[in-house]
């Protein structure tokens, strides 16, 4: 039978990581290449309809027949194959789709976008991760060009590294741990400020490497170096949920919260199983579920660690507060707010958990908002409103989408239609700009609310509005 292209896009990602593959490539043997994709399944025909080169010579490359030495040769085999940065840097060729070697990146509607591979952004990742601070967009920016003209030193420490552990898991050693950790960090940190699609990959191909190390390995309690392995595996798998419904694809994003919990199990870290309720909770609410999300919630709150991690429970109960407010149970909304100020009042979220890192004054206060608005206190929560998204920087306009969704519903709520349907409007235009899907359903459960009122002409251009990008979103996801 044959091979559909995402199987065959995952034994090429798995192939590309080993060793023998970077030995060949370093030996500029394009024979040797095709021996090994061999070995797993990829046939001679395929590697020809992927590189344009014809069967009859990928067969005397494969015999040694013919032995290329043509740029234009590797270009083709690494191009077709979509070799990642560090074998083509093995290959004597610039990164994929940049021939200056320079790092495409751009700011494209408030996102960063970034034009290079997997190994590229896991090095990105990496580097943010190191850094263990808040990063700005020219701070972000200038790092990407340093690592573009550092990729070579990066491949040369990081990869070989990273390589030999994988294919001899028994050698795991503490730099490699921890560049995973700071791999992770970096991914956390990433996803405030570019969008899902941009760089899911890279974070599926980092959670393949962990695993692959990870399966390699012995269970022993006692290792400690696999024990923080193992956590790095489940707070990159809850990110990955995180992002998986982000980009609309909700059994994906199941899988990998349940592989996060059962991670954090192994690992005893009862830290990581409230954070992926807490991520799973975003799901319902969005959807206009407001107790399936508070049951979640406080199934979180339950198995956190009492002290374990302040900025977990200022965040866990900051959306326990905004869920019991929707659901106009006031007295509890107003109990858990308070809990969420006094865990807030101590935390530090940047030497807390990864997750915790986009739990600044801004995002706090964006709770705050929701909350104030679904109990009826809509003038503060507007006045805050207005004073958050005007200090929200371009790449933070996904956070304005859910403030404005907030505002919105309160607007509703007061039964002020008109006021609602232009703030709306706001929101969607922040929900295009950024590609976060994630709250799309939001603003089809205000749609469903304003619907009665569709005549008056603010409402019906909201309808429109939410048409308009629901085609969007359509079209990206094909």
């Amino acid at each position: 039978m044959a091979m559909d292209q995402r199987h065959l896009r995952e034994i090429l990602d798995a192939v590309f990581a080993r060793q023998d593959m970077d030995d060949v490539c370093r030996r500029h043997d394009v024979g040797g290449i095709i021996r090994i994709l061999g070995k797993f399944g990829i046939t001679q025909g395929q590697i020809a309809s992927l590189t344009g080169i014809t069967q009859g010579r990928i067969s005397e490359y494969k015999t040694g027949k013919r032995i290329p030495t043509a740029k234009s040769t590797f270009e083709a085999i690494a191009d077709g194959l979509d070799m990642p940065a560090h074998l083509r840097h093995h290959l004597g060729l610039s990164p994929a789709n940049d021939a200056t070697g320079a790092s495409g990146a751009q700011v494209i509607n408030g996102e960063f976008q970034i034009a290079t591979d997997t190994f590229d952004l896991q090095l990105l990742a990496e580097e943010v991760g190191k850094r263990g601070d808040a990063l700005k967009r020219r701070e972000l920016l200038g790092m990407i060009a340093r690592l573009g003209a550092t990729t070579t030193l990066a491949q040369n420490e990081v990869w070989e590294r990273l390589a030999y552990a994988l294919t001899k898991p028994s050698a795991l050693d503490e730099a490699v741990v921890r560049e995973m950790e700071a791999r992770s960090a970096g991914f956390h940190r990433l996803e405030e400020i570019m969008s899902a699609n941009s760089i899911y990959k890279g974070l599926a191909l980092h959670l393949r490497e962990v695993g692959t190390i990870l399966n390699g390995t012995a269970t022993d309690p006692k290792d400690e170096l696999r024990q923080r392995l193992i956590v790095v595996a489940a707070e990159s798998s809850v990110l990955a949920g995180w992002i998986a419904s982000d980009m609309g694809s909700p059994t994906t994003a199941r899988n990998f919260y349940t592989t996060a919990e059962r991670a954090a199990k192994e690992a005893n870290d009862p830290s990581i199983i409230a954070c992926a309720y807490a991520y799973r909770s975003y799901i319902p609410s969005a959807k206009g579920s407001h107790g399936r999300a508070r049951a979640l919630l406080a199934s979180a709150l339950e198995v956190l660690p009492p002290s374990s991690s302040p900025g977990t429970m200022s965040w866990l109960a900051a959306r326990h507060a905004e869920e019991s407010a929707a659901l106009g149970d006031k007295e509890s909304a107003i109990h858990s707010w308070a809990r969420a100020e006094e865990a807030f009042s101590i935390s530090d979220p940047e030497e807390d958990r990864v997750w915790t890192r986009f739990l600044d004054q801004d995002r706090f206060d964006s709770f705050r908002i929701a909350t104030y608005s679904r109990m009826g206190r809509l003038n503060e929560a507007e006045e805050m409103a207005h004073a958050v998204i005007a200090r929200l920087p371009q790449v933070e306009r996904k956070r304005a989408a859910i403030i404005l969704a907030d505002i919105a519903t309160a607007h509703i709520v007061q039964g002020s239609i008109d006021a609602a349907a232009k703030v709306a409007r706001d929101g969607l235009a922040a929900v295009r700009e950024t590609e976060y899907a994630l709250w799309l359903p939001r603003f089809e459960v205000l749609a469903e609310s304003l619907r009665r009122w569709q005549t008056q002409p603010m409402v019906r251009a909201f309808m429109e509005d939410l048409a308009m990008t629901k085609r969007q979103f359509s079209l990206s996801q094909r």
